[in-house]
């Protein structure tokens, strides 16, 4: 059976109760409830309702009393405030509580329903948000890596099988997918953990500071080296050493580091004693390999003494189901480190983050998601907050709409509820042997919604204008 959100409407006005009840319940679509007073209503919250909607000014305590109780007894539930006489410190005294909205007397139909359906929506995408973030915690994991989907259950299968053993892993994958990540998960589930992990990146230095970096050097090797210090190699002695960007470093340094792996020994710049490491090696890179070795650039004899295991980690455009589980894995991160409350991505949020390609990969979602969060104000982070190339909206321009800026709101407006009877008209048209609800449900309203426009716009079924 489906579910139907819960209502608790409050009001010492019967009429009140009974015409809420009507207007809301006529569709099925809600289970509602009625209190007369604040009492009665105290003793009917728990958790499990998804909406009060409750008067301000009744006898014996008022709906900030309501308000009060129904968020002890659960976040979840969202609470409406009804007033006659409003006044600012009344308003601003809901808000601080929690309320969701706070509605004047006499409010309309529309006002109502919409922001009945605003509860009812907040709290279905907090559900699915938890269901979401369930999942996450069941999600397989290595470490900082996340997915459920079929191509990184093979990298954790992989992963598994290089940390039973000491053999030299060559990581490969479009940058930010994330492969210092796999080289760290290895290193730590490895007989290795306990040791050093030791990262360098090899197209970040030129040829001379990489020698030095990966080598060490002796005092007086050149200029500015005043005092021997050991390289990353030797760092690195009975842990891992992870060389990122291993395809960009020269062929005189290939030569040197195929030596390191063949016989474990290094000799530092500017010295003559021979060093023996105890190393793991696990390598990356995001270049073709083997193009780089037909072109001349890769030591052919040091990619196969690299790919000893081969682990390939697919770029996130391939990858799809697991955009939902890495969004809120970083929207959680991100509530946690600004101290800010849970924030929840719109459903059409998810849809562009799905249907994006991610040319960043997994480092660019992170980004995305982190700044969502700074930039979203309120409790819901929807498509205008998050910060993707603007090909991705296509946007209609102002000009289709208004001639001149004289006047451009009323056009504007104007525009849009013509919009609005399009839209209506067509449905009617296309689904006109459907019932009112299921259309509604089709484009995403109430069939009280619904029903207001066909009035409004005089439209009928299947011939659109009556």
């Amino acid at each position: 059976m489906d579910y139907r959100p819960r209502i608790l409407i409050v009001d010492d006005e019967p009429n009140m109760c009974r015409s809420l009840k009507i207007m809301l319940g006529d569709e099925g679509r809600y289970s509602i409830q009625t209190a007369s007073d604040s009492r009665h209503a105290l003793g009917l919250l728990e958790p499990g309702i998804d909406l009060v909607i409750t008067d301000l000014s009744m006898p014996g305590s008022g709906g900030l009393d309501v308000l009060r109780r129904a968020k002890e007894v659960s976040e979840d539930i969202q609470v409406v405030i009804m007033t006659a006489y409003s006044t600012v410190e009344s308003a601003i005294e809901a808000m601080k509580l929690g309320a969701l909205e706070y509605l004047i007397k006499p409010f309309s139909s529309d006002e109502m329903i919409l922001t009945v359906e605003k509860a009812v929506r907040l709290n279905e995408l907090r559900r699915e948000n938890r269901n979401l973030r369930s999942q996450l915690r069941k999600a397989t994991r290595r470490g900082e890596l996340i997915g459920s989907s079929e191509p990184m259950q093979q990298v954790f299968f992989m992963i598994e099988r290089a940390a039973e053993t000491e053999a030299t892993v060559l990581v490969t994958g479009e940058s930010g997918t994330g492969k210092e990540l796999v080289a760290r998960a290895i290193h730590f589930t490895g007989q290795r953990k306990e040791g050093p992990f030791v990262a360098v990146n090899c197209a970040a230095l030129t040829e001379t500071l990489l020698e030095s970096e990966l080598f060490g050097h002796e005092r007086g090797a050149f200029t500015g080296a005043i005092r021997t210090r050991p390289g990353r190699l030797e760092q690195a002695h009975g842990g891992t050493l992870f060389l990122d960007e291993v395809g960009d470093m020269s062929p005189s340094l290939q030569t040197k580091l195929l030596r390191a792996l063949e016989d474990r020994v290094i000799v530092r710049v500017g010295g003559t004693e021979t060093i023996k490491v105890d190393v793991r090696f696990v390598a990356a890179t995001n270049r073709d390999l083997q193009q780089q070795i037909a072109e001349g650039r890769f030591r052919e004899d040091l990619f196969y003494r690299l790919n000893v295991i081969a682990i390939h980690v697919p770029p996130l455009r391939e990858r799809p189901a697991d955009i939902p589980l890495l969004a809120d894995h970083f929207l959680e991160r991100a509530d946690v480190a600004s101290g800010r409350s849970a924030r929840q991505l719109s459903p059409d949020a998810r849809d562009i983050l799905m249907r994006y390609s991610f040319p960043g990969n997994v480092r660019e979602l992170q980004n995305i998601i982190e700044r969502a969060q700074i930039l979203c104000d309120g409790e819901i982070i929807g498509t205008s907050d998050l910060p993707l190339p603007d090909r991705q909206r296509p946007r209609p321009q102002l000009d289709q709409f208004i001639d001149s800026l004289e006047n451009g709101w009323s056009q504007l407006q104007n525009e849009v509820k013509e919009l609005e009877r399009q839209l209506v008209e067509r449905a009617l048209q296309v689904f006109g042997d459907r019932p009112n609800a299921e259309i509604a449900g089709i484009l995403g309203t109430s069939r009280r919604v619904l029903e207001l426009r066909v009035q409004e716009f005089g439209l009928s079924k299947g011939r659109g204008r009556g």
